[in-house]
């Protein structure tokens, strides 16, 4: 019988030797799988082509055999041990690189340095992970022969850009403090308790500044870095009463005994009188600095400071000036009015409040107030006569949720309030026409402007025209060059003046479009809205709305939930 056997060769792969013998026993491709496959190098690659090959060789030599006559030797490469093979993927933006590997089908596996190597070889050079090429490496391993593996091998990094230099106050303003009163043991706000007074003491460290970062730069998987951009930096102030720390120059502190308060990237100290209430008793306050009034003002009395005043009980009644912020925990309550009869705007209100800056209360009813920035009002604001020159706000600090009735407000900004007006029809005005007044004087001022140099140009151009009458000599040419040097004077100072009025206007008309009257909640019949020219009243209760002009008219529009 023909004899055939496995022989590994030089290559380290296998050689099929065949013995042919002439007999009866046919060898066929099979038979030879067969013996592959129950031999030590089952595992390997067949080449099939060598192995019909073989046979068509063993055929011919039996051919020219007598019976168990044997033949010359044939031999074929028909196993091959194939190694493991890898192929590298970097992505397009170079964030990331995979490998794809052919499994070993009888010969080497790739080790995990290999991989590494392989993609090294490939140009990934950053952002490998040591588990990952572990873990490719095990898995191809265990794969079946031939087939694919694909994991990733190496991530970028993104730039991550620095934090912005920040302001960090290390003391609480007595704002701050004031609206964020003492809870009582059960559950309820003891309004009048503001615990420990704020008040610094020379060198008292009052403010530091936390300075920008440069950020981390980033890389691609082929080593390319990636820029940065290093936070905005903001630079300290030292307002009045304060002073850069000589030891270090991102602290501010104290330079005097006051009362502390922010100002826009820094703080400043205000000196400070403080006193338990305002009454008879105490007299009227009058202070070159701010006001620290622990309890109430009482009925009658005046409260005036160059500073901010800070009031944690009431104000009845009475009258409060600043040249800074008013915050009064408490409410603000004057002497109840018929308004019904009267005109509110006649009315004599018992309660005036006026702060150059900010004002903040808990609620207000028939007062006076003049603010010269932003009013926020709690609870509640009835029967007032207001005139601010920011915005008017009825609720918490997030949401506009207060009750707004009665009353004459005046803003330059916009109004908002949960509730706008009542169910009794109480007479709720809100009027822009303020600010608007003062656009349209501008206008005024711009006219006048206008018609002079249109009046010079004029009278200018008849001037010329009689000079040029006269006979030409020296005096007259020079008059007339002087007359028509004086009237392209006018001319282009009308048209640039020209220019300022459409300017004007745009703006004029830009701010009527800007302004409203914003109910979150409800807005009830009789809420009446002048914008200038143009005022309106709701004739009817509606939800969520919004009073605005637009092409000539008060209009009334649902507010849209955010």
């Amino acid at each position: 019988m023909t004899q055939i056997k496995l022989v590994a060769n030089a290559k380290n792969n296998v050689d099929l030797h065949i013995i042919p013998i002439k007999d009866e026993v046919e060898i066929t491709e099979e038979y030879i799988l067969d013996f592959i496959s129950e031999s030590e190098h089952c595992n390997l690659l067949v080449n099939k082509t060598n192995i019909n090959n073989a046979l068509a060789e063993l055929n011919d030599v039996l051919k020219s055999l007598k019976e168990n006559q044997t033949g010359h030797e044939i031999i074929y490469h028909i196993l091959d041990r194939v190694d493991a093979s890898i192929s590298i993927i970097i992505d397009d933006d170079e964030m990331s690189a995979k490998a794809i590997i052919n499994t070993a089908h009888g010969g080497k596996h790739l080790s995990a340095k290999a991989i590494l190597n392989a993609a090294q070889a490939a140009g990934v050079k950053k952002g490998f992970s040591k588990e990952e090429l572990v873990k490719l490496a095990h898995l191809a391993a265990k794969e079946e022969p031939n087939s694919k593996v694909t994991l990733p091998i190496a991530h970028g990094k993104l730039p991550i850009n620095g934090r912005d230099a920040i302001i960090e106050p290390l003391v609480e303003s007595a704002q701050s403090r004031i609206l964020r009163p003492k809870n009582r043991e059960d559950g309820s706000v003891d309004m009048r308790d503001l615990g420990d007074i704020i008040c610094v003491k020379i060198g008292d460290p009052i403010v530091k500044k936390i300075p920008l970062t440069q950020g981390r730069q980033g890389y691609t998987v082929t080593g390319k870095p990636l820029e940065t951009a290093p936070g905005n930096d903001v630079v300290l102030i030292s307002g009045d009463g304060t002073a850069i720390s000589k030891s270090n120059e991102n602290l501010l502190i104290a330079e005097k005994v006051g009362l502390p308060k922010l100002i826009p990237n820094g703080m400043e100290v205000d000196e400070v009188y403080q006193i338990k209430n305002v009454t008879v008793a105490t007299g009227h306050i009058n202070f070159t600095g701010s006001v620290l009034i622990e309890g109430d003002v009482n009925e009658g009395m005046k409260v005036i400071a160059s500073g901010d005043i800070t009031i944690g009980g009431f104000v009845e009644s009475a009258m409060i000036e600043a040249g800074g912020d008013v915050t009064i925990s408490g409410g603000i309550i004057g002497r109840k009015h018929d308004i019904e009869e009267t005109k509110i705007t006649d009315v004599n209100m018992s309660v005036s409040v006026n702060a150059r800056g900010n004002l903040y209360a808990k609620y207000c009813q028939y007062a006076q107030i003049n603010c010269g920035k932003d009013i926020r009002i709690e609870n509640q604001l009835l029967h007032s006569i207001i005139n601010v020159n920011g915005s008017l706000k009825v609720g918490t600090e997030d949401k506009s949720n207060g009750i707004l009735i009665g009353g004459s407000i005046k803003a330059r900004s916009h109004v908002s309030a949960g509730i706008v007006g009542a169910t009794a029809g109480s007479k709720t005005m809100v009027s822009f026409e303020h600010h608007i007044l003062k656009l349209k004087e501008l206008l005024d001022d711009i006219e006048t402007r206008i018609n002079f140099d249109n009046d010079k140009t004029a009278e200018l151009k008849v001037a010329s025209d009689k000079i040029k009458e006269l006979p030409k000599t020296k005096a007259n040419h020079e008059m007339l060059t002087k007359v028509i040097s004086t009237y392209q004077f006018h001319a282009k100072r009308m048209g640039d003046t020209l220019l300022e009025k459409e300017e004007q206007e745009h703006a004029l008309q830009a701010y009527i479009e800007s302004v409203y009257l914003e109910a979150t909640e409800k807005l009830h019949l009789g809420v009446q809205l002048t914008i200038g020219d143009y005022n309106d009243r709701s004739r009817r209760d509606y939800g969520p709305s919004r009073m605005i002009y637009k092409d000539r008219k008060i209009h009334i529009e649902p507010l849209l939930k955010r």
